[in-house]
């Protein structure tokens, strides 16, 4: 099912390294906290707050333990379903479970396997949009009450994807014949040799 050698004539062409490269790891970085004040003014179009009310409430959330331990427990599960989604994809792809683990700044699940271009893509944006799409529904049906608990974890969620998505971008513009093989935080990509 999956690929798990190399195929003869292929050699690395790329690679990323979201930990020991800084350039990519500050770009990463950058893009998940630059997109953050952006989906804050996004979600107070659909759920405008006074700014009294919005200091009253914040300052409550955080004075308020046990709100801030669902919180806090909301994002930890948020971050395992976000690489749970990546595994089920890498699972279908390859046929064995993916490796999950953590670098003190990344979560990430990983494999052995080598995945073409089209997988890759699916495997990488998968959480981001399947999140997305459920946390959308969630502040659509939810009591409007709910509505910043679910966007924050949102907000989580598009940012976070921003090492998914960098990748995703540099993958698009390497050629069709890719293969690319995913440590978690190191992905190399392979191609024929013209």
């Amino acid at each position: 099912m999956g690929v798990f050698e190399l195929p003869q004539g292929y050699v690395e062409i790329r690679k990323i390294d979201l930990v020991e490269d800084k350039k990519a790891a500050f770009l990463v970085n950058m893009g998940a906290f630059g997109t953050l004040p952006l989906l804050f003014f996004i979600g107070l179009i659909f759920n405008p707050l006074s700014i009294v009310d919005s200091l009253n409430n914040f300052l409550n959330l955080f004075l308020n333990l046990s709100v801030l331990l669902v919180m806090w427990l909301a994002i930890v599960l948020y971050i395992i379903a976000h690489e749970f989604v990546h595994g089920v994809f890498i699972k279908k792809y390859s046929g064995k479970k993916a490796k999950y683990g953590f670098t003190g700044v990344y979560a990430f699940a990983g494999s052995d396997a080598y995945f073409n271009k089209r997988q890759y893509i699916v495997i990488s944006l998968a959480p981001v949009v399947l999140w997305g799409v459920i946390f959308f529904l969630l502040n659509i049906f939810l009591p409007v009450g709910w509505f910043w608990p679910v966007y924050l974890i949102q907000m989580m969620n598009i940012s976070g994807a921003a090492g998914d998505i960098y990748v995703t971008r540099q993958v698009c513009k390497l050629p069709a014949d890719l293969l690319i093989k995913d440590a978690g935080v190191s992905m190399i990509m392979y191609s024929r040799m013209t």
